[in-house]
Formats: C-alpha cells, structure tokens, sequence
C-alpha cells in the first residue's frame, strides 16, 4: 500500500491536529498560531531545528508569510508542552526530545483514551455500530492512502462521540497535539497497525466488551509509539549531540 508523503500529511493533520491515533476528537479549523505551531514541532522532530538550537521568530514568520504574534504565541505553548525551552530576554531553544518523552506521551494517550473506549463500548448504539462498520469496509476498498488516514480519523471520532465529554474532549485534545500528528502517520508501520487494531477494536464494540476495547486501545497506543520512535531512530534523530543554550547572564549590582 502507498505511503502518505510527509508533505502531503503535514498539510493532512492540519485538519486533524490533535486527532491521536486510537481516537479522534472535533478540532477547530487551525488558526495563524495552529500553523506556527505545527510548523515549528515539525521542524523539532524531523531533526531540521536541532536540539540546543535558537528558534528565530523573524524567520519562521517570514517563511510562513504572518507575523512574529502567532509566533510567539506558538513557542509559548510549546515551552508547556516541552518542545522548546525559553529563556527571558535570549529567546526560545529547541529542547531535547527523547524515547522515553515519546514512551510517556503515548501511555498516557493509551490510559486517557482506554477510558473513552470502554465508555462506548458499554453505550454504544446499534446505529453507531453500523457507522463503524460501514466506515471500515470502506477503507478495505480504499487505496488513497491520504483517504485511508481520513476515514480512520473518522472511524475514531465515532467512538468518540459514544464514550467522551465536553471536558474529556478538551482534555484528550490537548494531550494529542502534544506531538505533531504527522509524525506517526509517516511511519512505516502506520496502515498495517491502524488495519489490526481497527478490526479489533470493532470486534470489542460489537460485543460490548468494556475490557477487550481498553485493552485494544492500550495495545494499539503503544504500537503507535513503538513505530514512532523506531522511525525517529531510522531517521538519526536520537544520535544528535544536544548543546544546551546558553545560561541567562546573572545580574549584577
């Protein structure tokens, strides 16, 4: 099966920014920051801004044709999510992003959204079901990869729409933007684990069991990370030599 091009997800996952693999979630259309944001933890994590390196606001604003605002406003919230690391009155620098940062990010994916699937595995309507099912043989007699990745997309925001709340959206929302979405569909493995995992996951939500559509979402979350990092391994992510940035220079009387 074809691949999706890291151009053409990068421009995909736009659409569903913080959208995990193993579940979906409704996202607003991406504003100026949304863009900046994305473009900059791309840059982070396909190895183009190093870890140790300055992030020039002049530039990236230039490149992206906006302004320095949803700039900044970008590095702001990746400084929370531990992309960057920004020191008063020196600017932002990319921090250092290991296996284990991208371990962690997913198991605690795997336990949030284990949660919403036992949630609709337990409330799940005959309707819903079907939606699923139909949404599944589609993919089968799919060959567009970029298709492929939206209807999977949309298979996971049915299940979303039967196990979540307002507050558990916002919460999971945040969680998977967390790290860029392109990142795992432009691995290798991508198709082959979404096709395993989705036919399990069906399986559990047709037999309203709660504890087999937990324990598929947990499974499939860590194959998501595993394949992710391997692809960043591949990729001699892992083998740059981090130079931290410099220290703010103490204030003297």
């Amino acid at each position: 099966m074809a691949e999706v091009s890291e151009l053409d997800a990068i421009e995909r996952s736009g659409a569903q920014a913080s959208v995990a693999p193993g579940a979906g979630a409704s996202v607003p259309h991406p504003n100026l920051k949304d863009i900046a944001e994305r473009y900059i933890s791309e840059g982070v994590v396909s190895g183009r801004l190093r870890p140790g390196a300055k992030v020039d606001q002049d530039e990236i604003a230039a490149i992206l044709g906006i302004s320095r605002l949803p700039v900044r406003e970008a590095l702001i919230e990746l400084a929370q999510k531990g992309f960057v690391v920004s020191i008063p009155r020196r600017g932002s620098y990319v921090a250092s992003l290991e296996a284990v940062d991208i371990e962690d990010h997913y198991e605690v994916l795997a336990l949030a959204f284990s949660l919403v699937s036992r949630r609709a595995a337990k409330n799940i309507s005959a309707e819903r079901l079907g939606e699923l099912t139909t949404i599944h043989a589609t993919i089968a007699a799919t060959e567009d990869p970029g298709d492929i990745t939206f209807l999977n997309r949309d298979f996971y925001l049915v299940i979303n729409s039967e196990g979540t709340s307002r507050r558990m959206l916002s919460v999971l929302g945040f969680l998977g933007g967390a790290l860029p979405a392109w990142l795992y569909l432009t691995t290798p493995s991508y198709f082959e684990i979404e096709e395993t995992y989705r036919a399990q996951m069906l399986e559990a939500l047709a037999n309203n069991d709660e504890d087999a559509a937990a324990l598929v979402t947990v499974e499939h979350l860590r194959a998501c990370g595993r394949s992710t990092i391997e692809t960043l391994t591949e990729r001699g992510y892992f083998d740059a030599t981090p130079h931290e940035p410099a220290e703010e220079p103490a204030v003297t009387s």
